[in-house]
């Protein structure tokens, strides 16, 4: 069987065609907006940086919410430079260990997340601590609700 894009490759090897990041598969301009937002202006810085950490990085600036970036930065990165669909992405066997990937780094952020809420500020540094009561917090009382109801009503 011929291989696909032949003279697409020839040309990327030998310097004579430059790819936009919005030229692969799956990938647009919008995509190509939200990785120059975190600095990945070119494909090479994307294929450099990794589909999993760039989409990660994203996360952490607040810019994708979504798998789907995901599945799409994987597939455009995958059997360069035809790459794959998404879809086929999110059903293969790649799906498992990116999921995993993306659940140790949120696991890893609330942590710091938790260890920087601990840490006092200026004005609680005698130890103080606050009198509100936070629903599931050990050794208070919730506060009394008052009846909606009328004394006598059923």
């Amino acid at each position: 069987m011929p291989e696909r894009n032949a003279k697409v490759r020839r040309r990327l090897a030998a310097g004579k065609l430059r790819l936009r990041i919005c030229d692969l598969r799956n990938l647009g301009p919008r995509a190509e907006s939200l990785l120059a937002s975190i600095g990945i202006r070119t494909v090479e810085a994307l294929r450099e940086r990794g589909a999993l950490d760039a989409y990660l990085a994203l996360r952490r600036a607040g810019r994708a919410k979504s798998l789907n970036l995901l599945w799409a930065l994987v597939g455009a990165l995958e059997l360069w430079p035809e790459g794959r669909d998404a879809r086929e992405v999110a059903a293969g066997p790649r799906r498992l260990p990116l999921l995993l990937a993306v659940e140790r780094s949120d696991a890893a952020q609330r942590a710091v997340r938790g260890a920087v809420r601990a840490v006092p500020e200026a004005g609680e540094a005698d130890g103080a601590a606050i009198d509100e009561w936070v629903p599931g917090s050990p050794f208070t009382k919730a506060p009394k609700r008052k009846n909606r109801r009328a004394a006598g009503s059923c």
